[in-house]
């Protein structure tokens, strides 16, 4: 005999099973919400390195293409020649005079140049060849005998015509990059004075062995967040005797393009893709950029592959530039400028100064800083020129709000706190022993840490602490303003949230929650007065994760002065936001004093 159900227990056995499964979906569903914190988090005494030595120093080279010691000096905005090209070189190679000493006889040159789209001669997109012929020649006739000369670049924008119809081919246009670009016309002019220049791209071995020579080189152990464990690379670039980076200035999503940024360029195609975001053809090829914008994996990717062939030395284009992002298609900004020296970082600080920005909105140029690549701190850069960088400067417009996650146009947070928490949900209730106005962080006393060392521009609490709800959280630093103003405050976050500067509350925002993303717009006027001040972010966490992300940036004047920027109104909101976001010059954070603060924290 079979057993049966009846009508009201299969109703309850329905009911039974229906409650189960909606528990086991609502269990999945807030364990998939409580997301691992994809940001890091690091003990600063645990990180590997602590930037330059303490008497390090170096020097930034830079001539304008109306210098008194040009043969033919002409306005900043004048089309130039090859022979003004060359003898922009010349002077300012001379001026320097620190590639002398890296040449020795026979060395074999590498130039990695940044040949990233297919474009015409003159685009500004790409570097332009008559830079690097001027380069050439100068060591011809100032270096040693017998230097080989090697221009290798693995571009992101387009694809040999050899590689066209083959597994390789990803994305991109089709063609010689390198002709269009007018770098078989330069090499054409040196061969007819004698000097051979070969041209290698390095997306490939060869276009009849892709693989051949493209090597897999490990991330050193003293990068502290690393993006992945190694890189796959032409050999050309790792065996080079002397490598000479020859950046574009240009604005991107990482801020600026230029001496760092230009090492995505080296990443070979063969395993990573034509546009190397999409990953190579083969089963476990890898891509770059991964989970970006969300995270800042650009930022990492570029540290990493700069620790892997430092340059020696590096020539900045900076005679047409780019302003909005670094394309083919973004307008062209004439600046008849070049700079060189041998510290990336510095180069690229001074870069940002003359592009109008801050550098210590640039995160890649920061880590770079704290990993020892070079130095930010301008007591330390002798900048050498004719013109200083503050007569030089023009304000370029930035990324627009809402491109990749606002990575462009947000700038960057601290990245260094203490922090604190206690059990709670209450924005309002003082949890610690003070009221929060009253907060002073102490390295380990009282429950704060010691600094923390965060590895993205999203503050996440739950990176230190863990996934766990029902907590308030604090952050702690120092902050140094310059000079007394009015500022924007740039803050995001997922729930509510309030800020303290010198005990005075400047931002208080009760939210149940919101999805936390890189701020587009400025969500509140300061007033900052100088001096050195204690700052206290207060966050509440009941779901999720406990995010925020925050800067502090200048108030822009209703006119930029003529001839320092594209836009020069900017009564008109429109206008504002092309150049809005930029931290206040000057601003700084710490954590403590000069005896527990490594010589890069404070930036």
């Amino acid at each position: 005999m079979r057993f049966r159900l009846s009508s009201p227990q299969k109703t309850f056995v329905r009911l039974v099973i229906l409650v189960g499964f909606i528990i086991v979906i609502g269990y999945d569903l807030a364990s998939t919400l409580q997301n691992t914190s994809s940001t890091e988090a690091i003990p600063v005494s645990q990180l590997i390195d602590d930037g330059v030595p303490p008497d390090y120093t170096t020097k930034v080279s830079f001539i304008r293409s109306d210098d008194s010691c040009l043969s033919n000096p002409v306005p900043l905005d004048e089309e130039l020649t090859l022979e003004q090209y060359i003898d922009m070189v010349y002077a300012l190679l001379d001026m320097s005079g620190e590639l002398t000493p890296l040449l020795f006889e026979g060395a074999h040159v590498v130039i990695k140049p940044n040949v990233v789209e297919f474009a015409e001669l003159g685009n500004g997109v790409n570097t332009d060849p008559r830079m690097i012929e001027g380069l050439i020649r100068w060591m011809e006739d100032r270096g040693p005998d017998g230097l080989q000369y090697t221009v290798a670049e693995a571009a992101g924008g387009w694809i040999s015509s050899e590689m066209r119809h083959t597994k390789y081919y990803s994305s991109g246009t089709s063609g010689d990059g390198y002709r269009e670009a007018g770098y078989t016309d330069m090499q054409q002019r040196l061969a007819d004075d004698g000097i051979t220049m070969d041209i290698v791209d390095a997306n490939f071995g060869s276009y009849d062995n892709p693989l051949e020579g493209i090597r897999y080189v490990p991330v050193p152990e003293w990068i502290d967040f690393p993006e992945a464990s190694g890189y796959w690379v032409h050999e050309v670039l790792l065996n080079a005797d002397v490598l000479i980076n020859t950046p574009v200035m240009k604005i991107h999503n990482p801020q600026i393009t230029v001496c760092l940024k230009n090492y995505i360029g080296i990443a070979a195609g063969a395993k990573y893709g034509t546009y190397k975001g999409v990953g190579g053809p083969d089963p476990g090829d890898p891509r770059l950029h991964k989970d970006y914008p969300t995270r800042n994996s650009v930022e990492k990717e570029i540290v990493d592959l700069a620790s892997l062939a430092p340059a020696d030395f590096s020539l900045v284009d900076a005679v047409i530039c780019k302003e909005r992002a670094k394309t083919a298609s973004s307008p062209s900004v004439r600046r008849n400028m070049m700079i060189a020296g041998t510290d990336m970082v510095a180069i690229d600080t001074i870069c940002s100064l003359l592009m109008g920005l801050n550098p210590d909105d640039v995160s890649h140029l920061y880590t770079a800083a704290r990993e020892g690549f070079g130095t930010m701190d301008l007591d330390r850069i002798t900048v050498e020129g004719e013109h200083t960088i503050e007569e030089s400067a023009y304000y370029f417009v930035r990324t627009p709000q809402g491109d990749s996650g606002n990575r462009g146009h947000f700038g960057m947070s601290n990245r260094i706190w203490l922090l604190n928490a206690a059990s709670g949900t209450d924005i309002d209730t003082s949890y610690l022993s003070v009221p929060d106005a009253e907060l002073i962080g102490i390295p380990g006393s009282d429950g704060w840490t010691e600094p923390i060392q965060f590895s993205d521009d999203i503050i996440d609490f739950e990176a230190y602490y863990g996934a766990t709800n029902d907590n308030v959280y604090y952050a702690f630093s120092w902050l140094t303003v310059p000079e007394e103003q009015d500022a924007e405050l740039w803050i995001s976050h997922d729930e509510s949230c309030a800020v303290w500067i010198g005990g005075e509350q400047v931002y208080y925002k009760k939210v149940r929650y919101q999805e936390t993303a890189l701020p587009d717009q400025s969500s509140a006027t300061i007033h900052l007065t100088a001096g050195r001040h204690p700052m206290i972010v207060k966050l509440v966490d009941t779901s999720r994760t406990a995010p925020f992300v925050l800067n502090i940036c200048r108030i822009l004047p209703d006119t930029l002065p003529a001839g320092k920027a594209t836009y020069t109104n900017l009564r008109t909101s429109s206008n504002y936001r092309r150049y809005e976001g930029t931290r206040v010059l000057g601003l700084k954070y710490d954590t403590g004093t000069a005896s527990t603060t490594p010589n890069w924290d404070q930036y």
